[in-house]
């Protein structure tokens, strides 16, 4: 026998796989859709407040599960100014530890 043959390693048995595979694959499907679900009722309720709320009489009682219109504008702006900004932060430092490690070397 060849010398690799006799130090072959063997594979974990499958049934560990599978069960840890099952697991970890029932809870991504519960973030998923938790996730899902979270986004549809954003934008439901996004779309209802800016498309919809306009063109109901304002002493309608609809209108107090709703902030002021002005906020449709400004949470969207205010959040991508946020995400923005911590994306460049993120960047930046990922930058200067790249630079760091040239330096090192």
């Amino acid at each position: 026998m060849d010398e690799r043959q006799t130090h072959r390693q063997h594979p974990p048995p499958l049934g560990a796989f599978k069960l840890l595979s099952a697991q970890m694959e029932l809870g991504d499907k519960a973030v998923g859709f938790l996730l899902t679900l979270t986004s549809i009722s954003i934008f439901t309720y996004y779309t209802f407040w800016v498309i919809i709320l306009p063109f109901v009489d304002s002493d309608h009682f609809v209108h107090k599960y709703f902030l002021p219109q002005e906020y449709a504008i400004l949470i969207p702006v205010l959040a991508g100014v946020v995400l923005l900004s911590f994306l460049s932060v993120f960047v930046g430092l990922v930058m200067l530890k790249s630079k760091k490690k040239k330096k090192s070397n």
